[in-house]
């Protein structure tokens, strides 16, 4: 069966009253004033932005969503969790203060901030999927401990997945630090000799200090976690992977910690996917990046595979081409989609409303 999802364009303006506008009108499109309702605690799932990055969904554009739900008596949080990475975003103090600096505060939201896994990302507990590659999965407890989640999602390639959606999203960001290491376990990079420059950026971020620089980088596979951000912040191309199965297994598992994230909140979960910024990398990338396509505005829906779904095709659309394929053309982008609609999540059926 078809599921439904709502779309309105950017619009001609760029006015963080104009974007706002357009997303209230999509939030009440969707019923979210309907299924946040009641004595609920709401999780706001966002992305601050990486010190550096602009292409964030920016704090004014969900106020409205904040305050349509607060209306109906709910008691909303805004929330992300830490990174697995070294960076600005791996320990809630720094990471508070980088959603700070990006316009993320009660009285910019009319919100708490709160980083849902704690101070270093440790607070999480197991919930029992039963699936493919795990019996149970580790989910911040702040996730599971709230009755419904809004998730809000700029749409992006990622360096791991192809495509970067909601289920990237909620997959790898409502999961704790043991959720986030699993996932990545897979992957093992390697240095091309021929490409590395020695400039040390790789080492520099690389959460376990598994990268040392002598005349080329040099990884220490017993340290290496796979987390891929060598091969994010390489400028240079001199970091590859073996992709023939491990980027499939990755967007399995990114499914599976979803269903982790999502059990028990049926029917209290709305998924936002702004197609404003479409880079090739995702937003924990601290730097900016070109838009690969023009703005095509924000899907919504109450099932995240549709939406993914529909944004995926909204982008090849624009782009004349499978886009993300052309980003990332070692892997298929696909896997997460189809094993998601595998696993029950939802549809990749789906017959998309405009918005006017």
């Amino acid at each position: 069966m078809a599921s439904e999802v709502f779309h309105i364009p950017a619009g001609t303006g760029k006015s963080m009253s104009d974007m706002a506008e357009r997303v209230g009108r999509l939030a009440d499109a969707v019923g979210l004033g309907e299924i946040a309702a009641g004595d609920l605690f709401f999780m706001l799932k966002t992305h601050f932005g990486e010190r550096g990055n602009n292409s964030y969904v920016k704090a004014a554009w969900i106020t409205p969503l904040i305050e349509k739900m607060k209306a109906g008596g709910t008691k909303v949080f805004v929330s992300d969790t830490n990174t697995l990475y070294v960076g600005a975003r791996s320990n809630a103090v720094d990471h508070l203060t980088v959603a700070r600096e990006h316009g993320f505060t009660f009285d910019t939201l009319g919100a708490p901030v709160i980083i849902a896994d704690g101070l270093v990302g440790e607070n999480q507990s197991p919930v029992e999927v039963d699936l493919k590659h795990y019996r149970q999965v580790y989910i911040a407890n702040d996730v599971r401990a709230a009755d419904g989640i809004v998730v809000i999602t700029n749409v992006t390639g990622h360096v791991l997945t192809g495509y970067a959606g909601a289920i990237k999203n909620v997959g790898m960001g409502l999961a704790g630090r043991g959720g986030k290491r699993s996932q990545h376990c897979d992957l093992s990079p390697e240095i091309s000799p021929k490409k590395c420059v020695a400039c040390g950026t790789c080492a520099q971020w690389c959460p376990t200090s598994a990268i040392t620089v002598k005349k080329i980088a040099e990884i220490d596979k017993a340290k290496c976690i796979g987390c891929g951000e060598c091969y994010a912040v390489c400028r240079y191309g001199a970091v590859n992977f073996s992709w023939s199965e491990t980027s499939a297994n990755m967007q399995e598992k990114l499914v599976e910690h979803c269903c982790g994230a999502l059990k028990g909140k049926s029917n209290r979960c709305v998924f936002f996917n702004f197609i404003t910024h479409v880079t090739k990398n995702c937003n924990c990338i601290g730097r900016g990046e070109q838009d690969e396509i023009p703005p095509l505005g924000i899907v919504a829906g109450t099932d995240m595979v549709a939406v993914d779904q529909a944004c995926v095709d909204l982008c090849n659309k624009a782009a004349g081409e499978d886009l993300f394929a052309r980003l990332y053309p070692s892997w298929d982008h696909s896997i997460q989609l189809s094993y998601a609609e595998e696993v029950g999540i939802g549809s990749r059926a789906y017959k998309l409303i405009g918005i006017s």
